[in-house]
């Protein structure tokens, strides 16, 4: 078919767009200001029926073109014409079914890229965030600013197994860049369903998906697999049975990277492992949920392959926690012991808490507060999701308080916090204080 200004002119006639008062900037190179047809050639270019040639900003009336091309100008005209006159949309259905079998796979084509538009959705946030903590004796000591950028990839792989990736940058402002972690990748795994049994493999944090108590004891990526068996029991109620088992990640929790165990060679203790050091992680959690009630027990064994003190080459650790819904209010209650402990810091943790409303990224002004008492040992918490993690000189501190804190949606998707802790290292009797304040905001995306 042959393209030219005479048949844009009729297109733009079909269409309603000729207009000898039309006045915009030219659009096209090729299509001067003084030609006839510039009036309709430019209202139709506005109008997005046609698109010219972006690369040399040329319309090319003259150039030949496929019945392809002119069913994608029909389809465009198509959507213009819904309010137009009798006449006018005659013309347009008359051209529809000329072009109609063009128009169909055009429509195929649409639906297919659309589809496969939806099969990847991103979502992130960018995050400033404030720390201070310290005691008397200087213990555990810290000022730390840091910027985090994530971003999530979900991907739908097809209609039983999905993947996700997830990219994150951190930067600690107090330190220079030689120091700094680039970017880096946090997550990378698929999921399948069988049946009820869910299974996720890969780079993947196990508290996302089937939490052990509540993130006490660890809140960590790690490259491995989770395997999880559903069975509902009622309505509201179901049973699940989590095996987990991989190698601890390396990634920065906060401004600290994640750790494994390790024996002080000098002192002949337990400590956490400097960064690079990897524990494998091998347990198991059954959670059950019923209504506003529920409850998870487990057990979860790490060791790095060193020899510890005592003979043995790693650390274990069971847990139990419970919660329960009552109106605005969210409490938990969960504890957990380990069979050694660090630097006599204590063999258990535990976290008692009430939970107010939340904020909403989504929703302005909502808000949420929380108040607790916790006691965090180095070896039943080695990553735990609280923050109140306790450093000084690379090394875990047990701690143990009260904690308070805020959320708030200022506007949407912006996001403020700010929490308080007071109380105390777990050694030397109990009399060094210890505490903590963090303030954050978070524009998520």
């Amino acid at each position: 078919m042959k393209k030219t200004l005479v048949s844009a002119l009729t297109t733009a006639l079909v269409v309603g767009a000729a207009s000898t008062t039309f006045a915009a900037a030219n659009p096209f190179a090729d299509v001067p200001a003084d030609h006839w047809a510039y009036d309709a050639v430019s209202e139709l270019q506005a109008k997005g029926v046609v698109n010219g040639y972006a690369v040399d900003n040329t319309f090319r009336g003259n150039q030949n073109m496929t019945r392809y091309e002119m069913a994608q100008i029909v389809a465009k005209a198509m959507a213009k014409v819904e309010t137009g006159d009798a006449a006018t949309k005659a013309m347009v259905d008359k051209l529809a079914a000329e072009f109609r079998d063009e128009l169909a796979n055009l429509g195929v084509r649409m639906d297919d890229l659309e589809s496969r538009m939806d099969n990847v959705k991103h979502s992130g946030f960018i995050r400033y965030r404030w720390d201070r903590s310290g005691g008397n004796n200087n213990e555990g000591r810290l000022d730390e600013q840091f910027i985090r950028f994530r971003l999530n990839s979900a991907v739908k792989i097809n209609n039983k197994v999905d993947g996700f990736a997830r990219v994150e940058w951190n930067h600690d402002v107090n330190q220079d860049a030689s120091t700094n972690r680039g970017a880096e990748i946090q997550q990378l795994w698929v999921h399948g369903k069988v049946g009820t049994t869910d299974i996720y493999a890969g780079k993947e944090n196990p508290n996302d998906h089937a939490p052990f108590v509540h993130g006490l004891v660890f809140d960590t990526e790690i490259t491995g697999a989770q395997v999880t068996f559903n069975k509902a029991l009622s309505k509201d109620g179901k049973i699940s049975w989590t095996l987990d088992a991989g190698k601890s990640s390396s990634s920065r929790v906060g401004g600290q990277a994640a750790r494994g165990f390790a024996v002080n060679s000098r002192t002949g203790v337990i400590e956490p492992a400097a960064g690079g050091i990897q524990s494998r992680i091998l347990g198991t959690n059954v959670n059950y949920v019923n209504g506003k009630f529920d409850a998870n027990v487990g057990y979860y064994n790490f060791s790095n392959g060193l020899r510890q003190i005592d003979g043995s080459k790693s650390v274990g650790v069971w847990g139990i926690g419970l919660g329960y819904k009552a109106g605005d209010f969210y409490i938990t209650g969960d504890y957990a012991r380990a069979n050694k402990e660090l630097n006599n810091q204590g063999k258990d943790s535990y976290n008692i808490q009430v939970n107010y409303k939340g904020a909403k990224a989504s929703v302005a002004k909502s808000w949420g507060a929380y108040v607790g008492y916790q006691k965090l040992s180095p070896t039943a918490s080695p990553w735990a999701t609280y923050d109140t993690v306790y450093w000084n000189n690379d090394r875990r501190i047990g701690t143990k308080g009260w904690k308070v804190g805020v959320d708030y949606t200022f506007m949407k998707n912006i996001v403020g916090s700010i929490q308080y802790f007071d109380g105390k290292v777990v050694n030397r009797g109990g009399n060094d204080k210890a505490r903590k304040i963090f303030t954050q905001v978070t524009f998520s995306f």
